[in-house]
């Protein structure tokens, strides 16, 4: 599962700094794996092998985790700044994450899996 975190006016730092508060927050929960998402390969000549994506997180995480992370997200989101938002695989969340759009997400998510091989 992808998540980003998104600011509109803060320095790499800040979205750096939020995006390790997050991530910090949900290893306290029983996801799998959270891990800084990458843009991609690095270029030719560069010492790493692939460049990471400020802000971007990736979740690895089994179905039954899902609704219990889109609550520690809204959550963690609701306690930060009105400019801060997260985008949870293409659907952006922004300020207080109403019950409907946390079992929206989780459905949308859930559907996505059945239809993967």
């Amino acid at each position: 599962m992808g998540v980003r975190v998104l600011v509109s006016d803060a320095d790499i730092e800040g979205v750096h700094e939020l995006t390790h508060n997050l991530r910090e927050a949900l290893l306290d929960t029983d996801v799998d794996d959270v891990r800084q998402g990458t843009a991609g390969p690095a270029v030719k000549g560069a010492k790493s092998g692939e460049v990471l994506a400020v802000g971007a997180l990736v979740v690895t995480l089994a179905p039954p985790v899902v609704e219990h992370l889109m609550v520690v997200i809204s959550s963690w989101l609701s306690r930060q700044p009105n400019d801060v938002e997260v985008e949870v695989d293409g659907q952006r969340f922004r300020g207080r994450v109403t019950r409907l759009q946390r079992d929206q997400l989780v459905a949308a998510y859930l559907r996505r899996l059945d239809r993967e091989p």
